[in-house]
């Protein structure tokens, strides 16, 4: 049996001297997203080699189906190059999805947390929760990107993936983390004062 006793007194130690951060839990919307995030991540992992063969047939005909966006030339060696590239774009695509998702996560769940640990204007709070949330999606680009280079050719649907998608979300992130990073500076400056 626990002794519910002892735990409370251990709970209630002073912290260390100076100014130290009691943590507090992020918007459980933030959380969800975070959680999600992952899930995804894992389960585009585990799709990707469970389904290779049918995710390569799909990327074939998808190249087939749209000669005129890949460039096709009718000329059997040429188009199996193309074929070959467009293919191979689609997969990393994939692979980069499971990658990234499985990472921005991990760490919109850890930056979300300092924000709320951290952070003492609301709307300061608030702005760096939509910044860090929209940078975690972030991963959801691949798979436009994957999709895109199939419907529009490669070079085409990764410019417009590019553009459209893993810029602005990569941006949120980066402004996200960079008013993070100002923020704990600020609070390291006024400890020390």
């Amino acid at each position: 049996m626990t002794n519910w006793r002892r735990d409370a007194t251990v709970s209630q130690r002073q912290p260390p001297e100076g100014n130290p951060i009691e943590l507090s839990r992020p918007p459980l919307a933030v959380v969800l997203v975070a959680v999600l995030m992952i899930g995804l991540g894992e389960t585009g992992g585990a799709a990707m080699s469970q389904l290779r063969p049918s995710i390569d047939r799909y990327a074939s005909a998808r190249v087939k189906a749209n000669p005129a966006a890949h460039g096709r030339s009718g000329t059997a060696e040429y188009d199996d190059e193309v074929r070959g590239r467009a293919v191979y774009s689609a997969e990393a695509a994939l692979s980069f999805f499971h990658t990234h998702a499985e990472g921005l996560g991990l760490i919109l769940f850890f930056t979300s947390t300092l924000v709320a640990s951290v952070v003492a204007a609301r709307r300061v709070r608030a702005a760096l929760y939509v910044l860090l949330t929209g940078g975690s999606l972030f991963p959801l680009g691949y798979l436009v990107y994957g999709a895109a280079v199939l419907e529009l050719g490669r070079e085409a649907g990764i410019e417009r993936a590019e553009a459209w998608v893993l810029m602005p979300l990569g941006s949120a992130a980066i402004v996200g983390l960079a008013g993070l990073a100002v923020c704990l500076a600020a609070r390291v400056q006024a400890a020390g004062r």
